[in-house]
């Protein structure tokens, strides 16, 4: 059965480019958005694959740093990343100014596989698990499948791209530990709050975010019959399968391992251990 959403466009494979950095938005003091100006980017990525990046033009940081495709615009050629400051890395990143051109590998991994019979889409974010989600709602707005957006976050001030979902259409429910921002929880309580809106069987759904919070979200879906997709979250040095320092736990006892950058970052819940 065909994937709605590369049905009409081929997978390409992934190219070293220089990327011209074209807008810079600091949605919060520590969470950032980058666009480039990059067409084979935009036109032959899918909702779930991710670019490689060199940070910086010398040898530290040495490795380069894994960031979601955040979202595209296929006709004007950019793509975009989201992510927080966190380490040396990100604050390089985060360092740069208009025009700069930075060393992008991508687009790398697998993509979140939409079917006919999905009419409805929920998404699940943990954190910073919201950046590949928008791009995924692009593509399910553009299907025309109805999409509804469970975000958890630690408060108000680390919530971002809300507006963003909002003019896809897509509505949203937000969860935050201290209570700030929507129910007063982690957003795997909310999913039990909001399960009347969509029909688990029906239903499209797809979550990112920490380990622990996918496990959790694996252990509801699989009560409500549903083999819901995640993506992981983890460093990734090389980007395709050659460094081998992205290893998960499988299910399969004859393939006991799985990388997160060859065979993901995108993986039904019911081929991965996430329980250690």
């Amino acid at each position: 059965m065909d994937n709605l959403l590369t049905s009409s466009l081929s997978k390409k494979d992934f190219k070293l480019l220089r990327c011209k950095l074209v807008r810079k938005e600091m949605l919060t003091p520590t969470i950032v958005r980058l666009r480039f100006a990059e067409p084979y980017i935009a036109k032959f990525s899918h909702p779930g694959q991710f670019v490689n990046i060199k940070v910086t033009d010398n040898y530290f940081p040495f490795l380069r740093r894994p960031f979601s495709i955040h979202r595209v615009d296929r006709d004007n050629g950019w793509f975009e990343i989201l992510f927080k400051i966190i380490g040396s890395g990100t604050a390089a990143l985060a360092q740069y100014d208009i025009g700069a051109q930075l060393d992008v590998l991508g687009p790398l991994g697998n993509s979140f596989q939409i079917q006919p019979q999905h009419d409805n889409a929920v998404l699940i974010a943990g954190g910073l698990g919201i950046a590949p989600l928008l791009f995924l709602a692009q593509e399910l707005a553009e299907n025309k499948i109805s999409t509804t957006l469970l975000y958890g976050n630690k408060s108000r001030d680390e919530i971002c791209a809300i507006d963003d979902f909002a003019e896809l259409g897509v509505t949203h429910y937000l969860a935050t530990e201290d209570g700030s921002a929507g129910l007063e929880g982690k957003v795997t309580e909310l999913i039990f709050l909001k399960t009347i809106l969509f029909d688990a069987r029906r239903s499209i759904i797809c979550a990112c975010g920490p380990n622990p919070m996918l496990q959790r979200i694996k252990e509801i879906m699989s009560q409500m019959k549903n083999n819901c997709q995640i993506s992981l979250e983890t460093l990734m040095a090389c980007g395709f399968g050659v460094c081998l320092g992205c290893v998960v736990n499988s299910t399969s006892t004859l393939n006991p391992y799985k990388y997160v950058c060859k065979d993901g970052p995108v993986f039904y819940a019911s081929e991965i251990d996430l329980s250690e």
